[in-house]
């Protein structure tokens, strides 16, 4: 019997199967980005149950407008209580709603979707790494508000530092009489301790601290 339903729901494991491939892989293309929030427990899974979710709702509701009419009124009182980090989040998170939904109605529309979303994500990460390798400019600013880990260095020094001022991963600079503070960000931890080991023995440095994302 239970032979019988698997064959005879054959479609909807198969469809079930290549939306947890396709979640998969965008959880390692958006991770490529340091985007850690989708390394965790609940936004790896949470990726891979929405589109599951919205595959089975979608396929028990189609066809049925009592039905559809009172899933609506049952789905409307569920809030998300944590605040989402970025649009970007969000927009992972309405992909994976919107892969459930293409499965329900055609399979061939999340082989389109999946792959055109994932492509766009990577080739931005190839785009991004090319940039910041040769030009030393990166396509996008990092923020910590999204998640990223981001090194810092702190140097506080009794003189200016022409370097460190002019340098490209200064985030903030402040000074007084005799006090030069200049903070800077990296996602490169090693980037960050070879600034720190060539600045931390000479004697205008007061104090050197380094944190690692």
């Amino acid at each position: 019997m239970i032979t019988a339903l698997i064959l005879s729901n054959i479609d909807k494991l198969f469809a079930v199967f290549i939306l947890v491939i396709v979640a998969v892989v965008t959880i390692f293309n958006v991770g490529l980005h340091h985007q850690n929030w989708i390394k965790t427990f609940s936004g790896s899974m949470t990726l891979i149950l929405l589109p599951i979710i919205t595959f089975s709702i979608t396929s028990v509701i189609s066809g049925n407008i009592a039905l559809s009419l009172g899933m609506i009124g049952a789905l409307s009182i569920v809030r998300f209580r944590n605040p989402v980090r970025s649009s970007f989040e969000l927009v992972i998170f309405f992909f994976m709603i919107a892969l459930g939904i293409c499965a329900a109605v055609d399979l061939r529309w999340v082989y389109v979707l999946g792959t055109s979303i994932n492509l766009i994500i990577f080739i931005t990460y190839l785009v991004n790494n090319f940039l910041t390798q040769y030009f030393q400019k990166p396509l996008f600013l990092k923020s910590f508000a999204e998640g990223n880990s981001i090194n810092t260095l702190e140097i506080d020094s009794l003189q200016a530092i022409d370097k460190l001022a002019s340098s490209q991963l200064l985030i903030s600079y402040t000074y007084s009489e005799d006090s030069f503070n200049y903070r800077l960000a990296s996602m490169n931890e090693t980037l960050l301790k070879d600034i720190s080991s060539e600045y931390s023995n000479k004697p205008e440095i007061k104090a050197v601290k380094f944190l690692s994302g």
